[in-house]
């Protein structure tokens, strides 16, 4: 064992002995000589290649059908976009987009949809039912303007009041108003305008974004714009039919706030069909229904104990 011992001790001293010389690999490396630096090749400047813009949106002209409800005439003067453009243009305004579908928007022709200062009208269609006229007495409520300012806090919206107030035109029937939707000395957009028209199943709505400086360019055009909008035949205001339509949760004045007066839409009972009288609830067949089958169930039950009683005395006289 201790010659073992002395074999291993002895391979051991080899190996150290050995290490020094394998260091620095295999032959004779020679004197420590540093190694000449390696200079890099000078870098040629490459050119610069142009940055691709995206390409501009080409607005449309001419007869242009929106949805099932409407179609929009556009003249030259104009440039319709689609939905694509008009929600980029209220995400660089930073504007809340309106409530239903969007469908596009109108500038116009000689408008950079793109420029800052640009004001441009986006186009919707809300499909909330029949708003009834009659509910925009609302409108001249002292405290209105306090319920839209509490809307909107809601909302998440700015409001600092109304640059025009609500106005209803019944003949139309349409809705008209303005917001500061900035604070006054705010940067960009800061004004916003809105009209809506009434329709059978639903409301149309031009938005129109821009700066005070431009409300009288744009309260003019978004005249010209409600002009090139229509209706499709059968979806007009006029054409309600109220044994079958439904009648919006929204009265008028919740077209401005953005608030149902009630949960859920309900259809409307036609006079018509029921000679001219609502029917409550015991007025009409309908009303006494439920307790001409209470009185059946009755007469049932006490004929069946009466067969039963008659039963038990018969047994028992047998």
């Amino acid at each position: 064992m201790r010659k073992n011992l002395t074999h291993a001790l002895a391979v051991v001293a080899m190996l150290l002995i050995a290490a020094p010389a394998f260091a620095d690999g295999p032959g004779d490396a020679g004197p420590d000589v540093a190694a000449p630096p390696v200079r890099a090749a000078p870098v040629q400047p490459q050119p610069q290649q142009p940055v691709a813009q995206p390409a501009a949106a080409e607005g449309r002209t001419g007869i242009i059908p929106l949805g099932d409800q409407l179609t929009i005439n556009v003249p030259q003067g104009y440039r319709f976009y689609g939905e694509p453009e008009a929600r980029a243009y209220l995400n660089r305004n930073n504007a809340a987009a309106p409530a239903g579908a969007i469908y596009g928007m109108v500038a116009r022709a000689d408008a950079d949809i793109n420029a800052p200062d640009t004001w441009a009208t986006v186009i919707s269609y809300d499909a909330i039912g029949y708003v009834q006229p009659e509910t925009a007495s609302g409108l001249s409520d002292a405290n209105f303007e306090t319920q839209v300012r509490e809307a909107r806090r809601s909302q998440n919206r700015t409001f600092e009041g109304f640059a025009t107030p609500p106005a209803f035109v019944a003949e139309d029937p349409s809705l008209a108003w303005a917001e500061r939707i900035a604070a006054p000395g705010s940067q960009g957009k800061d004004y916003r305008y809105e009209l809506k028209e009434l329709g059978r199943r639903g409301v149309s709505t031009l938005t129109s974004i821009g700066t005070a400086d431009q409300a009288p360019e744009i309260t003019a055009a978004a005249a010209e714009i409600a002009g090139m909008l229509s209706f499709n035949e059968g979806e007009r205001h006029a054409d309600f039919q109220p044994s079958s339509d439904t009648v919006s949760a929204y009265s008028v004045p919740g077209l401005v706030t953005g608030i149902a007066a009630q949960s859920e839409p309900q259809a409307i009972a036609d006079p018509a069909s029921t000679g001219g009288t609502g029917q409550t609830a015991f007025g009409g067949l309908a009303g006494w229904f439920p307790w001409v089958a209470f009185g059946v169930i009755l007469l049932a039950i006490a004929g069946f104990l009466m067969m039963r009683n008659r039963r038990d005395e018969d047994e028992e006289e047998a």
